[in-house]
């Protein structure tokens, strides 16, 4: 019982990391301010600077509110179908808000008792779950990342409806694929991190 406890905890603790990751990520705003310089997103979307934050800012807003409003681009054309898309993004990251608010009270309960018991292990345990996921998706990532990007899409929704037109939803041509890239290695650096303390916390309250 021990050490199914240890490993639900565990598990926990590391998808509260994992889901954290994801949006203390898409809260860096300035990560795609940056890339709107390198990857001249201006010339390819034909947008002005002001306008392509604008309309990201609200991308990201719209993701992460709990307030489930009608998508409605600041200053852009959206297909019915897109609007679909975005909704269903939208719905992937309110259940990963929700997952990381459930396993982070979890962790926080389960780690308190098991702490107090001088148990340590979920620590050990949870840092090597998160640096093992990072690196089994750093792999593939890293041999083709548009391949990844495409079985992505194909698992994580039924439909078709994120192969945009971008006559009919210009908001495509100012999310070049090398941005997810650049995210995926924020998330995938922030879960590094998370790894490396939780590893550096259980070797000092070990000895």
């Amino acid at each position: 019982m021990k050490k199914f406890l240890n490993a639900i905890l565990a598990i926990c603790l590391a998808l509260f990391v994992i889901g954290s990751s994801v949006i203390i990520t898409m809260n860096i705003k300035s990560i795609y301010y940056n890339d709107i310089d390198k990857l001249n997103i201006e010339s390819m979307s034909n947008l002005s600077r002001e306008d392509i934050i604008e309309n990201y800012d609200y991308l990201i807003d719209y993701n992460l509110s709990w307030k489930a409003d009608e998508f409605e681009l600041p200053s852009l054309p959206s297909s019915h179908n897109g609007k679909i898309h975005f909704e269903e993004v939208r719905d992937i990251f309110q259940n990963v808000k929700i997952l990381t608010i459930i396993t982070g009270i979890i962790s926080i309960i389960g780690g308190i008792i098991q702490i107090r018991k001088k148990e340590f292990k979920f620590l050990r345990n949870s840092s090597i779950l998160i640096i093992v996921m990072p690196v089994l998706l750093a792999i593939p990532i890293a041999i083709n990342f548009n391949a990844c990007f495409i079985m992505f899409h194909k698992i994580m929704f039924s439909n078709n409806y994120w192969i945009f037109n971008p006559v009919l939803d210009p908001v495509i041509n100012m999310l070049p694929e090398a941005f997810f890239m650049h995210m995926g290695i924020a998330i995938l650096g922030i879960m590094v991190c998370a790894s490396v303390i939780l590893q550096l916390i259980y070797h000092k309250v070990k000895s």
